[in-house]
């Protein structure tokens, strides 16, 4: 990670944040899904969703990381408009925004539908996932939970506690419908989130295991200098 610099603010005691670029962010995040044993594609759904994340001022690694260390693979069952696992355990929120994305013209046909979603782990992995779908539409998508609401378009418009409150919640049912509210993506925007040292560690762990060990046999194959390096 070339580009990675570590910032720190003035006070003494304030926390030290990683700056990486989107790209990096979005390829650490890809080998470290796939690395925690989800598939290719979903490891790019990560990436995406991490880096849209981040570029919305939330801290989409931590996130991520949280979801994949102890990882619930269930899937939902879409047959309804109540979307629940079969066995009923917590969904896994990266497959579920890959199925939310996928199936969202069907589900939101009207003004009128609504989805019910859950429980699921880690709800804040939806909000990109939820603004493919707003795009899909052409409009916004409102998530309501615990007497709670925020909408997704091109950005996310909530408040602070409202915010916060999600982030904090590990795991959340939720509720989706169409949305008349739209806000110009300007009005969102705010500076690249920075990462935890210790969760950009706990991620390069995790990508590594998608290396394989060079061997003596690799490297007489063409892999590094082999047994002499005479160039």
């Amino acid at each position: 990670m070339s580009e990675a610099t570590e910032f720190m603010s003035a006070t003494a005691h304030a926390p030290i944040g990683v700056r990486l670029s989107r790209t990096e962010t979005e390829t650490l995040c890809y080998k470290a899904t796939r690395g925690a044993g989800y598939s290719w594609g979903i490891a790019e759904e990560a990436a995406n969703a991490v880096g849209w994340l981040c570029a919305n001022g939330i801290d989409g690694t931590a996130v991520l990381l949280a979801a994949i260390v102890a990882p619930t693979v269930n899937a939902p069952d879409t047959s309804n408009d109540f979307w629940i696992s079969s066995d009923g355990k917590p969904l896994c929120p990266l497959m579920t925004g890959a199925a939310l994305s996928d199936f969202a013209t069907s589900i939101f046909a009207t003004n009128d539908d609504h989805l019910q979603v859950g429980p699921v782990r880690q709800p804040v992995l939806l909000l990109p996932f939820m603004s493919q779908c707003a795009a899909t539409m052409g409009g916004s998508i409102a998530i309501e939970w615990d007497g709670r609401k925020l909408v997704v378009g091109n950005g996310i418009k909530i408040d602070a506690e409202t915010l916060s409150a999600f982030l904090s919640a590990s795991v959340a049912t939720i509720s989706l419908s169409l949305s008349g509210d739209l806000f110009d993506p300007d009005s969102t925007m705010t500076s690249f989130a920075l990462a935890s040292p210790h969760t950009i560690a706990a991620l390069d762990a995790l990508a590594m295991r998608t290396t394989v060990p060079a061997t003596e046999q690799s490297r007489n194959r063409g892999a590094g200098a082999g047994i002499s390096d005479n160039d």
